[in-house]
This record gives structure tokens, sequence and C-alpha cells, in this order.
């Protein structure tokens, strides 16, 4: 995909203007723009001072990218959006993606990634279902997984996230290194957690709780096996139709106090999965046209 970039910063001469100016230009400008806001707090409102502050920035600003080329520069590139990438790993398979840093993302069915063309000084993606990463080492600069309610941060690790939208719950596991995991938007303090534990957001309330797990089991699903641990029916469910890419109708609400735990290996075809949690769950059948499987 083209990257645009804007370049109007290189017909600005600042060549003859020391760091020594800059900086005093700047803070004659601030100066006068305090003066002025303060001849206007005894009569403007509230609402209106904070446009005047804006305005002061903004005429700062453009000092600022008139004499000097490098600071020009630092502000264009805060301004300019980077091109976005994206990927999903459709149902029945999955995924992997190579980012431009060269870590590897390997995501699970149904699951879409977003990252851009090429990182700047933070490395930010954004998840929609769940991936494991695989990142490279980096000190300067942070690697961050963006999902809705929570993000992961780490300098390069290996780590599981999952996150999908009709989840009741989120969670991150490491499997090596260090992450550190707060709610989105940087709300609350960052919990750091060690290889083998996880974390779970639960989303109605917003608690985060950590305890221990074998990242190993958390992560099978990459080799085919499906997981289940004190999940109930209905998500049971939805990981069977992204999985094997089906669409299941449960016209019943017979079994809707059904908690499953259970391993499924990677060579279980689908009647053998339903087969099995029709033993699990007392009284379960269920019938498959094609691609849609009808339980009563």
């Amino acid at each position: 995909m083209p990257s645009h970039t804007f370049k109007g910063w290189e017909h600005i001469d600042g060549s003859k203007v020391s760091r020594e100016e800059i900086e005093l230009s700047f803070e004659q400008v601030m100066q006068k723009a305090r003066l002025i806001e303060e001849s206007h707090k005894a009569s403007l409102a509230e609402r209106r001072t904070i446009w005047i502050r804006r305005a002061i920035f903004t005429a700062a600003a453009i000092v600022l990218l008139v004499i000097s080329p490098i600071a020009a520069l630092h502000i264009i590139d805060r301004q300019t959006d980077a091109v976005m990438n994206g990927y999903t790993a459709q149902r029945g398979e999955i995924g992997e993606v190579i980012l431009p840093d060269g870590s590897t993302v390997t995501l699970n069915s149904g699951s879409t990634l977003s990252y851009p063309e090429k990182f700047g000084r933070r490395r930010v993606v954004r998840l929609s279902g769940e991936a494991v990463f695989t990142v490279t080492a980096s000190r300067r600069h942070t690697f961050t997984v963006e999902t809705d309610g929570m993000d992961v941060t780490a300098h390069g690790t290996v780590f599981n996230v999952r996150n999908y939208p009709e989840e009741t719950a989120a969670s991150a596991t490491l499997c090596s290194g260090v992450v550190k995991v707060r709610k989105s938007g940087g709300k609350g303090h960052a919990i750091t957690l060690e290889p083998d534990q996880v974390l779970t957001l639960e989303k109605e309330t917003g608690v985060m709780t950590v305890s221990g797990a074998d990242a190993s089991e958390m992560t099978s699903w990459k080799e085919g096996d499906l997981r289940i641990k004190s999940l109930p029916l209905e998500q049971v469910l939805n990981i069977v139709e992204r999985k094997f890419d089906v669409n299941i109708h449960l016209a019943t609400d017979k079994y809707d106090g059904a908690i499953l735990t259970a391993k499924f290996i990677n060579d279980e075809g689908l009647e053998e999965l339903m087969d099995a949690l029709c033993k699990l769950v007392p009284g379960m059948q269920y019938t498959i046209h094609e691609k849609d499987i009808h339980i009563r």
C-alpha cells in the first residue's frame, strides 16, 4: 500500500537559527500568550477561555513551524496517520502474520488483527479474537496489543491474548518473558504477569484477576486442539462454530446451566466432538445437515 508523507518541511530554511534562538522565541510567544489569557480571565466564561488557550498553543506551534524545521517535522510526524493493514483468520482456519518488525502473530479462527504498515516509536496493534504473539525484542520500543477492555504491553516475549466480542471475559496468558496488562485507555494500574500466569478480565464488572495456568495448554489451539475449562455450553458451541465453520442452532434453554470442562485433540472430527458433548450434557441430542447443526 502506498505511504503518503508530507515533505513541506524540506522547503523551510532553519539552518541559520540556533537552538537558543528557537527556545527564546518560543518563550516570548508563550509569555505574550499568558498575558493575553490573564487579561481575559476576569471577563470570559470557562468555555471562551478554553478556546483562547487552544488558539494560543496553535500560534506557538505555528511560530515553531516557521523557525525550526526539526520541530516542524516532529509535529507533522505526530499528526500523520499510519497506513494500516488488516488480516482475518476465517472460521475453520488458523492464520499467521509477520509484522514489520519481524514479530509473528498466530491467529485463531474468527480473529482479526490490525497493524500499521510501518512501526514508529511505539509498536501498537489491535486484536479482536485470539492470537499468540511472538514479539521481536526491543528495549527502546514497546509492543502493545490493544483490545476492547484491556491492553497488553511487552518489549519482547511470547504471550496469548483472547478477547472475542461475544464472550463475557477476556484474558492474557504469558508463555515467556514479562508483560504488563491494564484496562484500555490507561485506566488503573498495570498488572505484571510472570510465565504460566493468566490474567482474566470480567467485561461486565471490570474486575481483573491473576491465576496460575499451563501456558502450553492455553495455546494448544495452535496445533488444532480444543481446550474447554469451566465454560457454559453456549460459549462452547460458539467455539465449535469458529473451529469447524458451522452454524449451531440451540432452540432450547434446557441446558442453560451446563458448565463443561474437556480437551479434544486435533484429529477428532466434528461428529466425534458433538458425540462427546452429548455425553457431557445428559439428554442433549443433535442433527447435522451440511453446515447446520440443530440441538434439541
